[in-house]
Order: C-alpha cells, then sequence, then structure tokens
C-alpha cells in the first residue's frame, strides 16, 4: 500500500519547513508528499521545492481553500490519502506503519481518524470525540466514529473514488464523513494514533473562519436531516453563532452578514443539495449526540483552554 500526504497550504512556508521533515522521516517506505500551494506569496513557491526536493510540489494561481485537496488527488497515486494541515504531523516516526497494518487487517475499516496532542506536552489538543473512550488501550478495531479532525486522518482511495472529494471549507471533514457513511464506509477512531497540531496563528482570519463554519454547519444540517430536525439545528446554529461573534467582539454589520449567510445557506442547499439520510445512517452521523451537545463541548473546551493560559500566565 502506497500513502500519498497531501498538504494544502497558503502563506505557511515556516510551518511546512518544520512539518515535512516529520513525513519525510516516516519509517514507512512506500510513500510521497505533495504540496498544493494556494497562491502563496510568502516565499513558499521559491523555498519549499529547493528545501525538499523529494517533494512533489504545485502552486496555484488563485487561493481554492481545503479544495485543493481534490487536486492533490488528482496528482497522487496512493492506495492510502493522509489528510493534513500545514502546521500538523504525525507524532511518531512509525505513524504510517501503524496505519497500513490496520487497513490490512480490517479491509472493512475506511477512514482512520487519529487524535491531535499539543505539540509541546502532548496532551489532547481537542477531545472531539462525543464519547469517553480509553485512549491507550484502544480496540483492534477502534472505535466507531462519524468524521476526524482535519490535522491528520487516513482514507483509503476507494472513498474519494466513490463519493467525491471535500466541498467547501469549515466542518469538511464531517460532510465528507456523512457521505462516506451513506455510502456504505466505516469510519473508526484511533486515539492512540496521534498527530501533532501546533495550530500556527499565521494566514488566519477570524471572521472568515467563522462565516465558512456557520456556512457549512448549515448545509450539512440541511442537506441530510429531516425538515423539523434541520430547522431545529438552524436554530442552535444562530444562537451559537451569534454567541461566539459577540465573545471575539465582530461588529454588528459581520453579526448581521452572518446572521444572513446562514438563512441564504439554508435555502440553497434545500433547493440544490438535499438528500436526507436513512434513519440508520443518520445515527450513524450524529452518533447519537444532538448538535448543541456537540457545540456545548466544543465551547467548554474553548472556555478550559482560556482558563489553563490565564492561569499559565499568572506563574
Amino acid at each position: 500500500m502506497k500513502i500519498s500526504v497531501i498538504i494544502v497550504t497558503h502563506n505557511r512556508k515556516e510551518d511546512l519547513i518544520n512539518s515535512i521533515p516529520h513525513y519525510l522521516n516516516q519509517t514507512y517506505p512506500n510513500k510521497e508528499i505533495i504540496v498544493v500551494d494556494n497562491a502563496s506569496t510568502d516565499g513558499t513557491k521559491e523555498e519549499i521545492p529547493k528545501l525538499f526536493p523529494q517533494v512533489k510540489y504545485y502552486w496555484l494561481p488563485e487561493n481554492f481553500d481545503i479544495r485543493s485537496i481534490n487536486l492533490g488527488l488528482y496528482w497522487s497515486d496512493g492506495d492510502i490519502i493522509w489528510r493534513c494541515d500545514s502546521d500538523s504531523y504525525p507524532l511518531t516516526p512509525d505513524t504510517f506503519e501503524k496505519v497500513v497494518e490496520i487497513f490490512r487487517k480490517h479491509p472493512e475499516i475506511h477512514i482512520i481518524a487519529t487524535q491531535e496532542v499539543e505539540k509541546d506536552t502532548f496532551e489532547f489538543r481537542w477531545d472531539w470525540y462525543p464519547y469517553p473512550v480509553d485512549k491507550d488501550n484502544v480496540p483492534d478495531e477502534g472505535y466507531p466514529a462519524n468524521g476526524f479532525v482535519g490535522t491528520g486522518a487516513a482514507i483509503r482511495r476507494v472513498v474519494f473514488d466513490t463519493i467525491g472529494g471535500f466541498s467547501g471549507f469549515g466542518y469538511e471533514e464531517f460532510e465528507f464523513s456523512a457521505r462516506a457513511i451513506i455510502a456504505g464506509f466505516e469510519v473508526r477512531y484511533f486515539p492512540n494514533i496521534r498527530v501533532v497540531h501546533e495550530a500556527s496563528p499565521r494566514a488566519r482570519n477570524r471572521v472568515h473562519r467563522w462565516l465558512c463554519s456557520y456556512e457549512q454547519y448549515t448545509r450539512f444540517s440541511w442537506k441530510f436531516f429531516p425538515f423539523w430536525r434541520a430547522l431545529g439545528r438552524t436554530f442552535c446554529i444562530l444562537a451559537f453563532q451569534f454567541a461566539e461573534g459577540l465573545y471575539r467582539r465582530f461588529s454588528p454589520l459581520v453579526l448581521l452578514e452572518g446572521f444572513l449567510l446562514v438563512l441564504t445557506t439554508m435555502l440553497k442547499t434545500r433547493r440544490t443539495e438535499r438528500t436526507v439520510a436513512p434513519p440508520d445512517k443518520l445515527r450513524k452521523i450524529t452518533m447519537g449526540k444532538s448538535f448543541f451537545a456537540y457545540q456545548f463541548k466544543l465551547y467548554k473546551h474553548l472556555l478550559q483552554i482560556k482558563i489553563n493560559r490565564e492561569k499559565r500566565s499568572r506563574r
């Protein structure tokens, strides 16, 4: 099995210089690294091909956000696609060996979700899985999952060949996973396979990310859920969106833009993309948890991060 690492980047030269060696140092030999550059202007185009000639580097004249992964797929030939970010990389050099072993032993598994950890402490960065599990004594087949974190996931190529690639930035991992689940593919969570996420602040636009996330939350709800459940999720989306916007001190115009974006996305998705999931698949897509529960867990996590930072700053 060949692994194709696809890294989409935009003005993240220093992050790439840091992360690429972690992929080159993976002990599994049958691999390739593909960097798809979304019109970087920070010297990435000049430096990366020179520093890493063994990497396949492609520069795009426009920024197509995370959808550029789909171009990377076209240029790759691996049996397994490793989805990651510019500022993330496997914690240990034998990670790819573990991934290939899982896929070989379990042909019924199609997507491997991993666990993010902090760079310096190796503590869990975002405990996204909705249920408590033993993260060190993981079953041979992992845990059932409904998504994965974009900083590190292994996906069989057959999944892309069957359902297509990623569509849109923000919550795209769970939208992709939902389509995979509906198509009959299996997503499993292996928290003992860990990736370091440095969460670099470079080239991050908070307003843009906020708008994209809530657009995709809305699209996800109205694409896969029955009418009344989609409507209920939309009310939650609007409430959480407004609360986060206030917390981040966005201007009233930005808050209004977000409100209108949710409404227009709801109408557009209902008209053009609606493919309600069967009840059995819908339960797998949600894992029995409401949107409110997922969002509450996220904001509780963010609040804890803020509290921990304040405690550290006082020492």
